[in-house]
């Protein structure tokens, strides 16, 4: 949460109020802080401000305020520029042109967190029944149900007349979620297994293994994987496994992405070995990038639970598309290539990341089976 803090636009106004105010009055002959001669109204040695060693309540004031108006400004800039001007950001930090803007590292801290805020919320919010919410059945819902629960009798529970095969019903959500919930239960953790073992514990599984040939027996992977499929099979043998190694997941989700960062940015270096770019360019590049796809991503989110608003419907629309083709525009801007190089490397990058992507999110799941 410290780097958060550091993040957050307003958490630093008031911890460089004292730097950013345009003062040129001298106070000090020394700078406070490191003791170097003050040549200007910044130490030339260490950056601190020349500023009275005491500061009354209207200075302290003042001081806040002008460096508050200056910090937001900047943020609300960077963000402006993020969002309307593909690669420009990049552009302009890879030039040397960095104190105009919220330094991209930050911003990446501060939106990836509001971005999974937002996220957890919504998924927490998508399983929230309204109350007195329905939902229509058409015939071929009432069958299904009907298969699902033979014990029950549907027609009465949901008030169906016989012989009307062209009627819709609008049933209670919650009788309906009452229901659903009746087969989760009978059907929770049946057939559930990593491995398409026989054989009921691992002791029996060791035993049948031993009593073969040394090269016809599992592997050592193989063999770690049947033991934690025995050991998961009784852990989560009253309790729902998927739900809870889908939270698990969802945790693991921006960890994920994070790890496939310096990978997005080593694609690119591949991709423009022969143009006269540095690593750390390409990463600056992602990073950026990554910082649009949280914000527009959190902005989806909000629009998506404004659907209802006419407005807001096709929002969504529009920031979905414009984040699929953001990265053909900053590719464009950034490496100055033509419209064809830069189609065809956007192809090629797209779906050489989404296989990373790919393995990236296999490597989670395989170590949140033997972490959970």
């Amino acid at each position: 949460m410290e780097e958060l803090g550091k993040a957050l636009p307003g958490s630093e106004g008031f911890v460089d109020a004292e730097q950013n105010t345009k003062d040129t009055s001298k106070h000090n002959e020394f700078c406070l802080n490191c003791g170097t001669k003050l040549q200007d109204t910044f130490c030339h040695h260490c950056g601190q401000k020349d500023i009275p060693k005491r500061q009354t309540l209207g200075e302290l004031w003042t001081n806040f305020i002008s460096s508050f108006w200056s910090y937001e400004g900047k943020f609300f800039l960077t963000t402006k520029f993020l969002i309307t001007k593909p690669g420009f950001l990049a552009v302009e930090y890879n030039s040397g042109k960095r104190e105009s803007y919220y330094h991209p590292a930050r911003m990446y801290v501060f939106i990836s967190f509001v971005f999974f805020l937002f996220f957890s919320m919504s998924s927490n919010l998508d399983g929230v029944v309204e109350t007195g919410a329905r939902v229509q059945l058409d015939q071929e819902d009432i069958a299904e149900l009907k298969e699902d629960h033979p014990q029950l009798n549907i027609d009465s529970l949901f008030k169906i007349a016989p012989g009307d095969s062209s009627k819709k019903w609008l049933v209670p959500q919650t009788l309906l979620d009452s229901v659903n919930k009746l087969n989760k239960k009978k059907k929770s953790n049946v057939g559930f297994s990593l491995t398409d073992s026989k054989f009921n514990t691992f002791q029996q599984y060791d035993s049948a293994q031993n009593t073969l040939p040394e090269d016809k027996r599992d592997n050592w992977f193989e063999r770690k994987l049947n033991k934690r499929n025995f050991e998961l099979k009784k852990q989560y043998e009253d309790k729902d496994f998927g739900k809870e190694f889908g939270q698990a997941f969802f945790d693991n989700f921006s960890k994920v992405l994070f790890f496939l960062l310096p990978v997005f940015a080593l694609l690119l270096k591949l991709l423009y070995v022969r143009r006269d770019y540095f690593y750390s360019e390409h990463l600056v590049f992602s990073i950026y990038y990554y910082n649009f796809f949280y914000l527009a991503g959190t902005l989806q989110i909000l629009t998506g639970h404004l659907d209802h608003i006419a407005i807001f419907d096709w929002a969504g629309t529009l920031i979905g598309f414009w984040i699929f083709f953001y990265l053909l525009f900053a590719m464009k801007r950034m490496y100055g290539q033509g419209w064809g190089k830069t189609i065809l490397k956007f192809m090629i990058f797209g779906f050489l990341f989404t296989i990373c992507i790919a393995i990236g999110f296999s490597i989670s799941a395989l170590f949140l089976l033997f972490a959970i």
